[in-house]
């Protein structure tokens, strides 16, 4: 194992974990994504994981939580959740709920979901720290992000058809 900037990194089972878990949610999205619709539900994702890495940056320059393993050891910017699990959920929400009424009611299942399982099963495994952060503050994130993602999405896609 090498150590940088008090970070364990290299060849960890939770480096394992996070390759096989960026793989499960890729492939899931893989199996799952709309491929009539594929170029703008990659859209989707694309603004998904912008809008989930930046919060993410900013929780992290803030100090409220911190990722012990990188899937990357020279870089603090992809581990599971930015790179590949919250994006995917929140594109296959946005892709199974295009109406306001089911993407509310899908939102306030999957964030809830996001907060109060995978928060704490990424602390468990210690994937993920939560220094100043608890799963309530997660779940009152997650769910404007999602809201987010969707308000961007509609906008691109009712100019594009215009």
């Amino acid at each position: 194992m090498l150590m940088i900037n008090n970070t364990i990194t290299g060849f960890s089972a939770q480096w394992w974990l996070i390759i096989i878990l960026s793989a499960l949610f890729l492939f899931v999205f893989y199996l799952l994504i709309d491929r009539q619709r594929i170029i703008f539900i990659l859209l989707v994702f694309f603004i998904s994981f912008v809008l989930v890495g930046t919060v993410d940056e900013l929780g992290k320059f803030f100090g409220v939580w911190s990722y012990p393993h990188q899937l990357l050891v020279f870089t603090h910017r992809f581990n599971s959740v930015d790179f590949a699990v919250i994006p995917v959920i929140l594109t296959l929400v946005y892709q199974f709920f295009s109406k306001w009424k089911f993407y509310w009611i899908a939102s306030l299942i999957t964030s809830p979901f996001i907060a109060f399982i995978g928060v704490p099963i990424f602390t468990f495994f210690h994937l993920y720290d939560l220094n100043h952060w608890n799963t309530w503050k997660a779940f009152i994130t997650v769910y404007p992000i999602g809201l987010f993602v969707k308000v961007i999405s509609d906008f691109i896609y009712s100019n594009q058809h215009q």
